[in-house]
């Protein structure tokens, strides 16, 4: 494309004028209205409030560089939607953006096989991307076992799921996708035993939770600035994350209805677990939600009280958004949190920490935190170092060609 010189109100204009041309959702459209608010920040404050394809590619690159990373998904909106502009500019009022390929299955002698358990799982309503991405495993099992000698699955043996489990790259995946077909073959009668009851289990790692320290905290919550609309969301959202450990999907879907002012509490049934959970109205929280409530929410009628302030479009506020507000808040804190992640859990994790330091047994965290079961707030005290110390067994005596080495009188080989 040769370079083309419009400011940037009218090439957005011809670019929305062809979204609402082409009948996008409604969706669509406010993504797109997203990324060209964000287009026409970046030309007015570096180049003028002009656009070329040039700066269109400067905008796209300055994304990929962010420390705070696009999804994919969302990166490639970005993409197509400049790609929009560009076109548009070039005249292609008719441009669609190109459709992603389709990896194919791996093929096989079961290739019918496979395109039946397609419309088997497709039947049961499962989402388009979870069915293909199932069928991926299952395929690429079914052409190992073809390639190793076995035409027909009442052929199939033990000693080649095994052989095909030790070959697979992501092995969670693969045991709980081949697992489920195997079931299924089995109802079927396409094999002879149900080879579902010999797959490996893969055992899910818990990493150990980034955890921030009681004075982090605080500058974090210090450093947000009450003074704009959207500081006072976000302050009440991280005070409630920071104080009391609830989940970022329960904090978004906080109603007027779960607040009981006179009696000092918040009551709600958690999402994750569907347990009933009552906490303290803290009197920090207390002013903090008095203060976002009348002085920054957005006049939109909801029940939910926190919503997204920027204008024209509101409603809630999503986990997923909540997490890039609580990120964006990390990294303009006064501390090194490399390596930590700084999401809302972190500040969770956090909570569970600083509560087991003062003194806290696992019923009492339990509790706060509103987990099932003592052994999911156990994970928090792997990070709790002090506690942990006393426990530790000692450091054994070097001997025979250790202790020459540490000595100075061995030699490594």
């Amino acid at each position: 494309m040769q370079t083309k010189q419009v400011s940037i109100n009218k090439a957005i204009q011809g670019a929305i004028a062809q979204v609402n041309r082409q009948q996008y959702s409604d969706e669509m459209k406010k993504n797109h209205n997203c990324v060209y608010k964000a287009l026409r920040l970046f030309s007015e404050r570096n180049h003028g409030g002009l656009y070329t394809f040039e700066i269109g590619t400067d905008f796209i690159d300055t994304l990929s560089r962010r420390e705070i990373t696009l999804s994919k998904t969302r990166f490639r909106m970005y993409v197509n939607a400049i790609d929009r502009i560009n076109h548009v500019i070039e005249g292609e009022v008719d441009w669609h953006p190109p459709r992603i390929q389709r990896k194919e299955y791996n093929h096989s002698c079961f290739d019918k096989v496979v395109n039946e358990y397609e419309t088997h799982l497709m039947r049961k309503g499962l989402p388009v991307n979870d069915v293909r991405a199932r069928l991926h495993r299952v395929s690429r099992f079914l052409s190992f076992v073809d390639l190793h000698g076995i035409k027909s699955l009442q052929s199939l043996t033990t000693s080649c799921i095994y052989s095909a489990f030790q070959n697979a790259k992501e092995k969670r995946g693969f045991s709980n996708a081949v697992s489920l077909f195997l079931r299924y073959a089995h109802k079927r009668s396409l094999t002879v035993k149900d080879f579902s009851l010999v797959m490996p289990s893969v055992t899910r790692h818990k990493p150990v939770p980034s955890v921030y320290s009681p004075e982090e905290v605080e500058l974090l919550l210090a450093s947000i600035n009450r003074d704009s609309t959207t500081g006072k969301r976000d302050y009440a959202l991280t005070l409630i994350a920071a104080r009391l450990g609830l989940r970022s999907g329960d904090i978004c879907s906080l109603t007027f209805e779960n607040i009981h002012y006179a009696a000092g509490r918040i009551d709600l049934v958690q999402s994750k677990t569907d347990e009933p959970i009552s906490l303290p109205l803290l009197r920090e929280v207390r002013e903090a939600l008095t203060d976002y409530i009348e002085n920054a929410r957005p006049d939109y009628d909801s029940s939910q009280i926190f919503l997204k302030i920027p204008h024209p479009y509101t409603g809630p506020l999503s986990p997923v958004a909540f997490a890039s507000i609580i990120r964006r808040l990390f990294s303009r804190v006064p501390f090194d949190n490399k390596g930590r992640k700084r999401g809302p859990h972190a500040l969770r994790s956090s909570l569970a920490t600083a509560l087991l330091d003062e003194g806290n047994d696992y019923p009492t965290i339990q509790k706060a935190l509103g987990h099932r079961s003592q052994n999911e707030a156990k994970s928090y005290v792997k990070v709790d170092v002090e506690h942990l110390r006393p426990f530790a067994l000692a450091v054994p005596e070097p001997t025979t060609a250790f202790h020459d080495l540490l000595d100075g009188q061995g030699v490594p080989v």
